[in-house]
């Protein structure tokens, strides 16, 4: 009887994509940084660790497609069996993949099984560019084609949304050194804004953070803590509220909280009203 075929290749293209880390010793973009000139990584169909048995890369109605008539590559059934004894299809396949961009049409049968194989090879190659840093083992990642347009588009419209809060502050010194003295404490090694720093000084600093830091600027910015976080900072630097070790208090010794969040809890408690005032006002009278 004649195999019925359930499996159909994909319209579409993906792309491999080398993993470039920065902090290497080589500088960034360096033909070394990655492989030198000609060098390659190969990769095989991945092997069970326990076992040694090949990991089937195909599923069944994969396999029963490549196995018919309909993908032209001349095969018969039980020919991609991965138990296959003699002459077995998997056993010598390999992907050769160098410091390049490799691409994949995956509607050309010889390319999808290439696709196919790489995705066994989990513990080396991330399965899209989203999780390409998520293992420090990957090497390459697979990407769909048009990734790096949806993420222009992406970071187009947080850009926008970034500037369009910057835009709200830019005209006001104070707040623009509040944001950023908010931020950077909340970076390893924090600095402060000096306190006579000048409107364009704080804007350049803002642009730069934009740029260098998208994602922590809008996490900031969205912040229904924010004004509150100001209100500790500008506590903790005119001695309205004191922070030994972990523990955050007020002059009078009323333990605020162990950390950021407890701290913010306090000043949140109606119960603490006349403290929150105490400590509005002597950072008025010391600004």
């Amino acid at each position: 009887m004649e195999k019925k075929v359930t499996f159909t290749l994909p319209d579409k293209k993906v792309m491999v994509v080398p993993v470039r880390r920065k902090g290497q010793w080589l500088p960034e973009g360096h033909a070394a940084a990655f492989l030198h000139g000609q060098s390659y990584w190969e990769y095989p169909v991945k092997r069970e660790q326990k076992t040694g048995i090949l990991i089937d890369p195909l599923t069944d109605a994969e396999r029963k497609f490549f196995e018919s008539v309909e993908s032209n590559m001349a095969l018969d059934t039980g020919d991609l069996s991965i138990h296959k004894r003699d002459q077995n299809y998997w056993t010598d396949f390999k992907v050769r993949l160098r410091n390049e961009v490799k691409v994949l049409d995956l509607s050309k049968p010889e390319e999808y099984i290439i696709y196919k194989v790489l995705l066994t090879n989990d513990g080396t190659i991330a399965p899209s560019e989203a999780e390409k840093f998520g293992k420090g083992t990957y090497k390459f990642a697979i990407v769909e084609e048009g990734y790096q347009n949806i993420e222009k588009v992406k970071s187009a419209g947080s850009k926008m949304e970034a500037y369009k809060f910057f835009g709200k502050i830019e005209s006001s010194p104070t707040k623009m050194k509040e944001f950023l003295n908010v931020y950077y404490t909340q970076k390893p090694g924090g600095k402060s804004v000096p306190s006579n720093a000048k409107q364009e000084f704080l804007i350049a600093e803002i642009e730069k953070v934009i740029e260098v830091d998208l994602s922590g600027f809008l996490t900031l910015a969205n912040d229904k803590e924010f004004e509150k976080k100001v209100l500790i900072y500008s506590g903790l630097k005119f001695k309205a509220i004191l922070r030994e070790g972990m523990n955050y208090k007020t002059p009078e010794g009323t333990i605020m909280g162990v950390n950021l969040q407890e701290a913010i809890a306090f000043l949140d408690n109606p119960s603490n009203s006349d403290e929150v005032i105490r400590i509005k006002g002597r950072i008025e009278t010391a600004a």
